[in-house]
């Protein structure tokens, strides 16, 4: 537990170091947020509630569409 405690704040310095205050505070932000939703989640596991997990972690980016033109569809 310590050395992800330690990962995590270390990993919220760099982005403030790096990418200045306000991409930090909206990054502690969303952490705190995470937490908070990871709690209520398995408290109302614990209950026998169903509740969608919060899958891996990973956010999904929009793909962004090929530049080449043999790649498009425009059929449309």
């Amino acid at each position: 537990m310590d050395d992800l405690l330690i990962r995590v704040l270390t990993r919220l310095l760099r982005v403030n170091d790096e990418l200045g205050e306000r991409p930090f505070e909206e990054a502690a932000q969303r952490a705190l947020v995470t937490i908070a939703r990871t709690v209520q989640i398995e408290a109302s596991r614990k209950v026998g509630m169903e509740q969608p997990d919060l899958g891996d972690g990973v956010v999904q980016f929009p793909i962004v569409p090929s530049r080449n033109p043999k790649d498009r569809d425009f059929s449309a």
